[in-house]
């Protein structure tokens, strides 16, 4: 700053503007560096675009995109706005309460399959294929691409597909799923400040959101859309 302005500035005078500018020190997650260098994995990812955008676009391919959500019935809270000086609470159970969804949805037309497990494994995995196969049966004349990112489940060996094509994100590549954000969506507007205390309560209202959201499959096209 005094190089750039060229202008006497105390660490405290620099601080005070930086809190001024809502700055905050935050100490940075982990992350970890990617497998492939930067200009090669930017390379998958174009190529990967421009695929998806070409099978989006040929009327005999239907999309579908596959994931995990595991919801907590417990969460953490989330932040929220309050004046200064005030310390809001939010219920606290302590138990740890967890269930996992693993879903599909098919953006063009908002529908959404869904199955809650206690956890995710290869044969939970075959077992929501085979229901998923059930649920969305074979049509004549249309190619079912499933999207999925790389988990080791998603690769396991002997995998029975059934009518669908897998087809595996690049490293890295969350942003290109859009059930994501219909996660980010049932999280927030669902159990947001919500305590579930018992397996059974956090059951219930996971089955109320998912059902939700395939009874409003256009809500669900547009928040994957």
């Amino acid at each position: 700053i005094k190089e750039q302005l060229q202008v006497e500035l105390s660490y405290a005078t620099v601080i005070r503007y930086l809190h001024e500018l809502d700055f905050h020190l935050r100490v940075p997650r982990p992350w970890p560096l990617p497998l492939l260098d930067e200009p090669e994995r930017e390379e998958q990812r174009q190529g990967f675009r421009a695929k998806i955008k070409a099978l989006a676009e040929d009327p005999a391919v239907e999309l579908w995109f596959g994931d995990e959500c595991g919801v907590d019935g417990d969460p953490r809270p989330r932040r929220r706005w309050v004046q200064p000086g005030s310390k809001p609470k939010v219920p606290h159970l302590g138990k740890h309460i967890r269930r996992n969804v693993v879903g599909a949805v098919c953006p063009q037309s908002g529908e959404f399959f869904s199955l809650i497990f206690d956890g995710v494994d290869s044969a939970v995995f075959q077992c929501w294929l085979d229901e998923l196969a059930q649920g969305v049966p074979p049509e004549s004349g249309v190619r079912r691409i499933l999207v999925l990112d790389n988990a080791s489940w998603h690769k396991a060996k002997g995998l029975q597909w059934h009518h669908f094509e897998p087809l595996f994100l690049p490293p890295y590549s969350p942003d290109f799923n859009p059930i994501e954000r219909l996660w980010l969506r049932l999280k927030a507007d669902y159990f947001t400040d919500w305590i579930a205390r018992t397996g059974e309560d956090l059951m219930e209202r996971l089955c109320n959101v998912l059902n939700h959201f395939i009874n409003h499959s256009s809500k669900t096209a547009s928040i994957c859309s």
